[in-house]
């Protein structure tokens, strides 16, 4: 049960779903390594120990700026899009601690460090999938006690930059997409970045211009077959979805009507609460 899960140790859970990269590495070295981890984050040091977090949410928040538009992945560090200072939890420290960390930060992962801040892993919502495939407590709650609900979606002719603006006035990693009242898929981080980087690329070496950017929308990034759940299907399932698609989120569809989403914070708040 949940009970016995939330008593094990951090090192018991951490797994190794992100890669441990230099802050120096270029930001397009970065983001490929954690393609090669199908993940969206990087844990980052400097002289080894744990110097912070690098994820994709945070890349496209600063992609665009200012300070950005004159460069390239190839030219720019992962440490200029890193969140510092990082959360941790210790080895010997209880999992329970990740979890609260993950609750009172709206995080979706948290590294795990030996007593020299080396990083040795991490607890993300790829080991509290792994977690609820088979648990029992999991098994008997349906998603809908836990889901979130959606405060926003967008159709086929939102701008991009626009579905940015919503994720983050909302704390939401994805949106869904509506087309004449019919769910037509997500568009979220992960299509976000692929866009930004697709323009990054196409304009190297020449002027930055990122206007095009201004005109680009959903219909151009969009997500067309995210995972699905039932409201009223389990935990289980839900989290055995998310790790077979490898996706941040499993969409919680009624009627062929979006209504809510899992992503690992809920899955985090589940185990703490839930036990």
């Amino acid at each position: 049960m949940l009970e016995e899960l939330t008593l094990r140790k951090a090192s018991e859970i951490m797994g190794d779903s992100a890669p441990i990269l230099d802050k120096d590495l270029a930001l397009s070295a970065a983001i490929e390594k954690t393609e090669k981890y199908k993940t969206d984050r990087a844990i980052l040091t400097e002289d080894k120990r744990i110097r912070g977090i690098l994820t994709y949410r945070e890349v496209i928040f600063k992609l665009g700026t200012v300070r950005t538009k004159q460069a390239t992945p190839t030219g720019m560090h992962a440490s200029s899009f890193m969140s510092e200072p990082v959360e941790y939890v210790r080895l010997d420290e209880p999992f329970m601690q990740a979890l609260r960390k993950m609750e009172e930060n709206s995080f979706t992962s948290v590294p795990v460090v030996d007593e020299g801040e080396i990083p040795k892993g991490i607890i993300s919502r790829w080991e509290l999938a792994e977690q609820l495939v088979e648990n029992p407590k999991a098994v008997d709650t349906i998603v809908r006690n836990i889901m979130r609900t959606f405060p926003v979606s967008v159709n086929l002719y939102t701008r991009i930059l626009h579905v940015r603006q919503l994720l983050f006035q909302h704390n939401l990693s994805v949106v869904p997409v509506m087309d004449d009242g019919e769910f037509v898929g997500v568009v979220g981080v992960d299509e976000i970045l692929n866009i930004f980087l697709k323009y990054y690329e196409l304009s190297r070496g020449e002027p930055k211009r990122l206007t095009p950017l201004k005109f680009v929308t959903v219909s151009s990034a969009i997500r067309l077959r995210p995972p699905k759940i039932d409201p009223d299907a389990s935990i289980a399932e839900a989290a055995d979805l998310m790790l077979r698609y490898r996706y941040r989120a499993v969409i919680v569809v009624d009627n062929g009507k979006p209504v809510g989403h899992i992503t690992g914070l809920e899955l985090a708040k589940f185990i703490l609460h839930g036990a």
